[in-house]
């Protein structure tokens, strides 16, 4: 997913970058600090998938009407500083921005936003390739037309181990976001995930990373598909803590 972002404070935009990103593999932002930079996109501009924009007057809608003009209906998400006139938002509601957030704010807000806006906030179904899926409100792993169900402790580990892809799975996040900070050993762990490896034969999706944790191998599930084989295609949930039954709470 490509975002385009304007943000004179260019701390502050790659301070959001980083935390995105560690969040969520596939998002790319590029960061632009002045307005003339949009006009310059040219066919660029339909590439993406959502605009963050800082402008010098959000009540001006040329920057808003470019973008639309040149085809992109991506949602807007405009930021205001904190001194901005209250009077304004009248006039920002009819202009019909996506959103808009106030500084200063937390990461945790702009990533609730962000991913809110983009529709992938709630989506707990992972889709490797066609007919090869974990659906994690069902705790089920489809597998053609096997169907496999874990346990709870399992598809939240398997869970997480996705929204992190590719990176590690630390035995410290494990213990917080799926036993819930529950004071447990490494073999507890150990053993949670040979149950689950046994289940998704003959899959491999799990690595052992030694005396870091575990993370998500990069696999292929169908050669047919595409005469290539496919890596994981949906990896687009932030790391969010869980409630009691394992939902995201929002």
């Amino acid at each position: 997913m490509k975002v385009l972002f304007l943000e004179p404070d260019q701390v502050l935009a790659n301070n959001i970058d980083s935390f995105m990103n560690r969040l969520r593999l596939k998002m790319k932002m590029k960061k632009i600090s002045q307005e003339e930079d949009i006009y310059k996109e040219g066919f660029d501009l339909l590439s993406y998938s959502l605009f963050i924009l800082n402008l010098k007057n959000p009540t001006d809608p040329s920057i808003m009407k470019f973008i639309r003009q040149a085809g992109n209906e991506a949602p807007i998400l405009l930021i205001l500083d904190k001194e901005t006139d209250p009077t304004i938002m009248k006039t920002l509601y009819y202009l019909s921005y996506d959103d808009l957030i106030v500084k200063d704010f937390a990461p945790d807000e702009i990533a609730f936003r962000i991913y809110k806006l983009c529709h992938i906030w709630n989506d707990d179904v992972f889709c490797f390739a066609k007919d090869v899926c974990f659906d994690f409100k069902n705790a089920l792993f489809l597998y053609h037309e096997e169907k496999i169900f874990l346990g709870k402790k399992e598809a939240l580990f398997l869970k997480y181990l996705l929204a992190k892809a590719p990176h590690v799975v630390t035995f410290e996040e494990i213990e917080c976001y799926v036993y819930h900070n529950e004071v447990i050993s490494q073999e507890r762990v150990r053993s949670l995930v040979r149950q689950l490896r046994t289940k998704l034969l003959p899959l491999h999706l799990i690595e052992t990373v030694k005396g870091e944790g575990y993370k998500i191998v990069k696999t292929k599930i169908e050669e047919e598909i595409d005469g290539s084989g496919v890596d994981l295609v949906k990896l687009c949930l932030p790391l969010l803590p869980l409630g009691e039954y394992g939902m995201a709470l929002l």
